[in-house]
Parts: structure tokens; sequence; C-alpha cells
């Protein structure tokens, strides 16, 4: 078994992945990013090697179970599970009256039943080494519209999180680290942000957490989120 944490991030390409496992790696853990996009993954390796990469549908239960089977097998331990649902869902931003069930039901599954079903399979592991899950959930504003789809996958994350800090208390602890869409683009503040959501996430995971569970962080750009409402 080795001795250093081993951290599994879920869609760890994306800008805000790449972050989370950048900023964790800096902390001597073995990060593995998961993602179906093999490019970007090499594209993570290359930028940060520290950084391991595996090709897996964060959304198939079958492909998680195989990851958690590697991990198992090469490492002997799983320290800690972030669970990085995309930040724009099926459906996000569509108009109340065109949203598709289709799109809805995609986006329940990708924002809930994946966390979900990911947890169940790393639980064996986590609860060997006493880790902690942490959910990264993207909300929409408070002045946003057409966002009935991330609103009930956002607040319905949250109430998983808080219910499986209890279910899961004292094996392993959850938390959740959210932040806030913004009404406009804006790459410098979304990599301001995305920063300090990454360094929640890394806080998160470590040691220095471990009398705290069920902890439900917003990191927010306060100057941002006024000048938008």
């Amino acid at each position: 078994m080795t001795k250093q944490p081993v951290i599994i991030v879920t869609e760890g390409t994306t800008a805000l992945g790449k972050r989370i496992c950048k900023e964790i790696a800096a902390t001597q853990s073995i990060v593995i990013a998961l993602s179906n996009d093999e490019n970007a993954g090499y594209d993570l390796v290359a930028e940060d090697p520290r950084v391991r990469f595996r090709r897996a549908d964060c959304y198939k239960e079958a492909d998680i179970h195989a990851v958690v089977q590697e991990v198992q097998s090469q490492f002997g331990r799983l320290d800690a599970l972030v669970n990085n649902p995309p930040f724009t869902p099926p459906g996000h931003d569509t108009s109340f009256t065109e949203l598709d069930l289709f799109d809805w039901n995609q986006a329940l599954h990708q924002q809930i039943t994946a966390p979900l079903f990911t947890a169940r399979l790393c639980f064996p592991l986590l609860k060997t080494t006493q880790g902690v899950i942490v959910h990264v959930i993207p909300t929409p504003h408070d002045t946003a519209v057409n966002n009935e789809v991330l609103s009930v996958c956002s607040h319905g994350l949250i109430g998983l999180t808080e219910s499986m800090a209890n279910s899961l208390s004292p094996d392993v602890r959850v938390h959740a680290a959210c932040y806030s869409l913004h009404n406009k683009n804006d790459d410098k503040t979304d990599t301001n942000q995305f920063r300090d959501v990454a360094a929640m996430v890394r806080f998160l995971v470590s040691n220095e957490t471990a009398q705290m569970n069920g902890q439900v962080f917003k990191v927010s750009n306060r100057v941002y989120d006024r000048n938008t409402i």
C-alpha cells in the first residue's frame, strides 16, 4: 500500500477540474483525473506530470467500478473522492416552456445519480482510510432565469451531501464546495473563482478537516456578484 494519499477527481479535464487536480497534486498526493476526453487528459498530464489520467465515462457505473478496482490493485487505498459534475448540464439555460424532459433526466443523472453511485463504489476504500467525499456544486446566480435544471440539481446535490454526511459518519466525511455561474462571460472572473474553488477543495480533502463533517461552503466573488445584481 502506498503511503501517499490517493484522490480521485471526476471530470478532471474541465477548466475547473484541472485547477482542482493541480491544486491537490501540489500537496504530494496522488491525483487521478477521470474524463472521457483522452486528448484533454494527455494535455493535463503534459501540463502537470504530477497528475495521473484515467479515461473513464464519469456517468457510467461500469467505468467507475473499473477505476476503483484499479486504484485498489495499484495503490491499496483511496483517501478522497471529488465529484466534479459539469457546470452546464443538458437543458442548462433553456426556457421553462422549451425544456426537453430527456435533457432534464440526463441532467439529473449527471449531477445527482452519478455522484451517488460513484460515492457508493468508492465507499469501501474510503472507509478504510476514514476518507472524505467532496461534491463540487455549480449553482445558478440568484437573479438568473431559465435555470430550473441547474437549480434543482444543485439543491439536490447539496441535500445529498448533508444526508450522506449523516449516513456515512463516522467512517467517511462528506462536504460540498458551491460556486455560482455568472450572468455573462468573464474569463478573468471565472479563472479567479475556479482558483478559489480549487483551494477550498484542497482544504476539504486535507487532514485539517478531520474533525469536520457535512459542511457546505459557498465560494463566491462578492464584488462581482454585487455588480451584477
